[in-house]
């Protein structure tokens, strides 16, 4: 009985824990710190980054060599365990790289209705 309550204990406890690192990561907003580090604007509450800003940080605060380790290991080897650790530090600071451009021109034959077909001459 006493090994069963420790037990449920000790699980509410990391529910617990995920739930309150899951609700800081997608619920809370920016503070002003975060959104100088994105450079992003007062008014803007959720910044675009600020996710992957706070799970890096948390990577980085926790398990720094580990977590360079897993992304390098996810490359399958494109990346070295260093440039991963460099590459996490810079998205937990918010300097992640310019943003990617969102919907440019459009292209040639968006505007057509039905369907597009191509001819060999």
């Amino acid at each position: 009985m006493t090994l069963r309550l420790a037990f449920h204990a000790l699980r509410a406890a990391w529910i617990g824990l995920i739930l309150f690192i899951a609700s800081w990561v997608w619920l809370v907003p920016a503070t002003p710190m975060e959104r100088e580090a994105l450079s992003a604007p007062f008014s803007n509450a959720r910044p675009a980054g600020l996710s992957a800003m706070r799970i890096a940080r948390a990577m980085v605060h926790f398990a720094p060599e580990r977590a360079a380790q897993l992304l390098s290991d996810s490359s399958n080897g494109e990346i070295s365990p260093r440039l991963a650790g460099m590459i996490l530090r810079q998205v937990a600071a918010g300097n992640a790289g310019p943003p990617a451009p969102e919907n440019g021109p459009a292209a040639i034959g968006d505007d057509i209705d039905g369907p597009r077909f191509i001819s060999v001459d």
